[in-house]
């Protein structure tokens, strides 16, 4: 199969995805989605983003990982790099928020929005 063709078309296909699967997955791609840079930029379709005759998008989470350690995405700016960093952190379940109970979470929750400067 070939990546989507145009952003729109990603997030459509990555939306349809999403929906069967785990919160920490929909997390990364409504995050992916909202940020919007990364669907808009080509190399990052080709290299991450995967879709079915159906117009279904996915994202295999080890390849994101493999391309972004690879440096093929280094010319963004630093902030949107971090974004996607933190999206496939996500998409991969590497802090392990879907086995996070209610209190960890929370916890986690309070502590990432203070680190960004609290409620804005």
């Amino acid at each position: 199969m070939s990546g989507p063709g145009s952003a729109d078309a990603a997030a459509v296909g990555l939306r349809r995805w999403a929906r069967g699967h785990e919160p920490h997955v929909r997390a990364a791609v409504g995050l992916l989605i909202a940020h919007g840079t990364w669907l808009r930029r080509s190399e990052f379709r080709t290299a991450c983003v995967e879709r079915d005759g159906d117009g279904t998008c996915w994202i295999d989470w080890s390849d994101a990982r493999e391309a972004f350690e690879d440096g093929r995405f280094a010319t963004a700016s630093s902030t949107e790099v971090a974004v996607l960093d933190l999206v496939i952190a996500l998409g991969e379940d590497r802090f392990r928020f879907s086995r996070m109970d209610d209190v960890q979470a929370r916890l986690i929750a309070e502590v990432v929005a203070a680190a960004v400067g609290g409620a804005r």
